[in-house]
């Protein structure tokens, strides 16, 4: 489903990799951390595409680590 994906780059705390949702059209969207090195970015750029490719990311408050651990 890679396909329609939008992916880019922000600045963000370096505990955060990064993130994926769905649009209101259902469009996916990753956001990686800048800071990070390249193959960090692609381990989190597939382990997004999981997310998306398995629906979860249709929850708005779908959260994958609980607070303590950000």
């Amino acid at each position: 489903m890679s396909e329609g994906i939008c992916a880019r780059f922000e600045n963000m705390p370096p505990h955060i990799r990064g993130y994926s949702y769905l649009d209101n059209d259902g469009n996916g969207h990753i956001v990686l951390n800048a800071r990070l090195t390249a193959e960090q970015n692609r381990k989190t750029y597939l382990h997004e595409m999981k997310h998306i490719d398995a629906g979860e990311n249709a929850d708005p408050d779908y959260i994958e680590y609980p607070e303590e651990l950000t």
